[in-house]
């Protein structure tokens, strides 16, 4: 968690007082600006799903018993994903401003984390990667399903990811709108991991 912290720190950081750093990450944002919520899908497809996948089949230890069919699902996932919280970040740049104000970046964090995430990234990751946990079986997950819900399968999630996120989330928009997205799916691929190990545990 530390580890992704850092990488969030530093990549904001080199933003703010690196000109050629912007200079590299100009390109990204104009993809972003051109594609719209198409880049947005890709990014994220291939941050949280084909980079996973290919650690996952590196290392035997995180793999899970149906590589290829995980990848597949969790790619299209994050990549849905993806198209909502770029839609978010396009609504909160236009009500909040598009710049790196501490207020600014305090206020889109505060509502990414305490209600887009409570409300829908927290249930619905929840759900999906305890079905990935059961090798994809809905007999399983309704055999298997815990109650009460939020507390044994919400919670386990949601109080991780205000450690990593709430950090995270103010490094990220402390970019401009067109490149948030992006960086959020870098730092979200070994998050994805913790992820997936969680819903096989639970």
């Amino acid at each position: 968690m530390l580890v992704l912290q850092c990488i969030a720190v530093a990549l904001a950081a080199a933003y703010c007082m690196l000109p050629h750093f912007r200079t590299w990450l100009e390109p990204v944002a104009e993809w972003h600006r051109n594609w719209g919520w198409k880049s947005a899908f890709l990014s994220q497809m291939f941050f949280c799903g084909m980079v996973p996948g290919a650690l996952m089949l590196v290392f035997r230890s995180i793999r899970p018993r149906r590589l290829w069919l995980t990848v597949v699902a969790q790619s299209f996932w994050c990549g849905g994903f993806g198209v909502c919280c770029n839609g978010l970040f396009r609504i909160l740049a236009d009500l909040l401003g598009d710049d790196s104000e501490m207020s600014t970046v305090l206020m889109k964090a505060a509502f990414d984390q305490f209600v887009w995430t409570v409300a829908v990234i927290a249930p619905a990751n929840a759900v999906f990667f305890f079905w990935l946990g059961r090798d994809f079986s809905f007999r399983r997950v309704r055999d298997e399903w815990p109650r009460p819900f939020y507390a044994k399968m919400v919670l386990p999630n949601l109080i991780p990811n205000w450690i990593v996120w709430i950090p995270v989330s103010m490094a990220v928009f402390s970019f401009p709108y067109a490149l948030q997205i992006h960086i959020n799916g870098f730092v979200c691929a070994f998050w994805t991991l913790m992820c997936i190990q969680i819903g096989r545990r639970t």
